[in-house]
């Protein structure tokens, strides 16, 4: 089998290397057909090859090396398409924004403008002295060349530099700008967010608005940014997101181009657990699609076994800002998801950063659908779509996102457990309350008391996480004469304890203390019959808890049946 070059996003160094390529070259001649938009945007979750993609469609187009760079694609799907007579016929710009990450927009500013520097003097030099172009036009590229351009004349870069190509090669150019978004989060979270907007907007309409001899324009990112915010007048851009059916398996790979891996590995007989783990995506209307770097990894390391490696490539703050501040109706859907349901919701396909952190469902289930962390369980049409956990990688990193919290403060974890396990009520409520009290932004709720007792719950489940190898652990499972938030209950049936919790939240409306709401929750366990189950099942030792929240103060009631 060929090797596996991880970690390059460079077509012609995995080609050259021998490296294993999974073909994606069908591509181009959906981007080239007749009837196909003269700007495409193709947002899609990271490590999901769109920097790949990006390379091979520059190192195809580029009428630069244009017979040399024909060799990379032999044996390759486009070599017999009707779309080969596009190969090598454009100039191409290609710029990737993904280290546009700075603390500042004259920050951000100065770093573009030294790459913009670089990049013509790498790649079109040739145009400083060109008979082609008028003397004012040299001059900006000299400008560009001492780095003495402003904001302002950088924003017409895409504009000038293309129209100078078209006057140089008589043809217009290729415009290729890869996760043009990295900015724009960036600005969101340093406070620059409108100053980066409006470069942003100035920047890509010079390019595929304001540019008439483009020929294509293809545009990658995580997430589409609301259109009124940056794409504001690009009357000629479509959007090719993973809710559409055109260019589904682009991005991705395919059950079918897995098993090949798969079997080209030797590891075929591992098919059933590798699915479990990384497949999953569901890409307009295309089921079984997996994510290729933690397939790709897990092929190149088989000594390692299944384990996390998309999820471990970042740090995935801005889910973990934002999961904390939902509204009510966000917390109950991503209850159920934790609990395995798939759900259904409303999803805005399109950010407005300001609004992610009111914490509408609409807009956080779209940050997590688009950037990877849900997918649909089924194609619609419509904003209502039915969502889902993946796989069990991703439902890993939830549960470690819950357990973050529980591990960053002083009192740890296996003290919580242990005592719990030990059924030593007086220690757990104890070392539960000191962690409450310690604790940071998951807890920090608003203070018109309005957070509902499901994110308690969550984390709660999460806390429990890592005993569902030796215990069940059942959340609002039916009992006696209604539904217990929490029912733990060992597999060893020699083992005779369980334990039973159950939450109360106070808010504004409730006049009792949290000991008495504590209280009724104990009561509730009681008068509703949740041990049934229990000492039907030959449980004698029960620990019933009832624990009352209010913001990071929390307050237990138990009793030993």
């Amino acid at each position: 089998m060929k090797h596996i070059l991880i970690g390059s996003s460079d077509f012609k160094e995995l080609i050259e290397q021998q490296a294993y390529y999974i073909d994606k070259t069908a591509m181009i001649e959906g981007l080239m057909s007749d009837n196909q938009a003269k700007v495409s945007l193709f947002p899609r979750p990271r490590r999901f090859g769109k920097t790949l993609n990006m390379s091979m469609l520059s190192y195809f187009f580029n009428i630069e090396q244009a017979e040399e760079n024909s060799t990379l694609f032999e044996g390759l799907a486009i070599e017999q398409s009707e779309a080969w007579k596009h190969q090598g016929k454009y100039p191409v710009i290609f710029l990737s924004f993904k280290d546009l990450k700075q603390a500042s927009f004259e920050g951000t500013i100065k770093k573009l403008s030294r790459m913009l520097q670089k990049y013509v003097l790498d790649e079109f030099s040739y145009l400083l002295t060109s008979d082609h172009l008028e003397d004012h036009e040299r001059d900006y590229l000299d400008q560009l060349k001492k780095g003495q351009l402003d904001r302002y004349d950088l924003e017409e870069f895409l504009g000038e530099v293309g129209n100078f190509l078209y006057k140089y090669h008589g043809v217009g150019p290729v415009i290729l700008i890869d996760e043009y978004d990295a900015p724009i989060h960036a600005s969101y979270k340093n406070g620059y967010l409108e100053e980066m907007i409006s470069f942003m907007r100035n920047f890509l309409s010079a390019g595929f608005k304001d540019n008439e001899n483009l020929t294509k324009g293809v545009i990658t990112g995580i997430l589409r940014v609301a259109k009124e915010n940056i794409f504001s007048g690009l009357n000629n851009i479509v959007t090719y997101s993973i809710l559409n059916h055109q260019f589904s398996d682009c991005f991705g790979l395919t059950q079918e181009e897995v098993d090949q891996l798969l079997m080209d590995s030797g590891s075929s007989a591992r098919r059933e657990e590798v699915a479990h783990w990384y497949n999953g995506y569901s890409f307009g209307g295309k089921s079984q699609m997996y994510n290729p770097w933690s397939i790709l990894n897990f092929v190149a390391h088989l000594q390692d076994g299944l384990i996390p490696y998309w999820v471990n490539t970042s740090s995935n703050d801005l889910i973990k800002e934002i999961l904390p501040k939902s509204d009510r109706i966000t917390q109950d859907l991503l209850f159920g998801l934790l609990e395995g349901k798939t759900v259904e919701a409303e999803v805005e396909d399109s950010m407005v950063f300001e609004e992610l952190y009111d914490g509408k469902s609409e807009m956080v289930l779209g940050l997590l659908l688009f950037s990877g962390y849900l997918t649909t369980a089924s194609y619609s049409e419509t904003r209502k779509k039915k969502l889902r956990i993946p796989n069990l990688e991703i439902k890993q990193m939830y549960q470690r996102i819950l357990k973050h919290y529980l591990d960053a403060t002083s009192i740890k974890q296996n003290l919580l457990i242990e005592s719990f396990l030990r059924q030593e009520p007086a220690t757990f409520a104890d070392l539960l309350e000191r962690f409450f009290l310690n604790s940071f932004s998951f807890f920090d709720f608003d203070h018109r008391g309005e957070s509902p007792e499901k994110i308690y719950h969550a984390f709660m489940l999460g806390l429990m996480a890592h005993l569902s190898e030796e215990y069940h652990v059942k959340s609002n499972r039916e009992s006696g004469l209604g539904r217990s938030d929490i029912i733990i209950f060992p597999k060893d049936y020699t083992n005779p304890k369980a334990w039973i919790l159950e939450f109360k939240k106070k808010n504004l409306d409730i006049k009792q203390s949290l000991a008495e709401l504590a209280d009724i929750a104990l009561k509730q366990i009681k008068t509703k019959q949740y041990y049934t189950e229990l000492i039907e099942s030959g449980h004698t030792e029960i620990l019933a808890m009832g624990v009352a929240f209010d913001g990071k103060e929390v307050v237990c009631a138990w009793d030993k049946k």
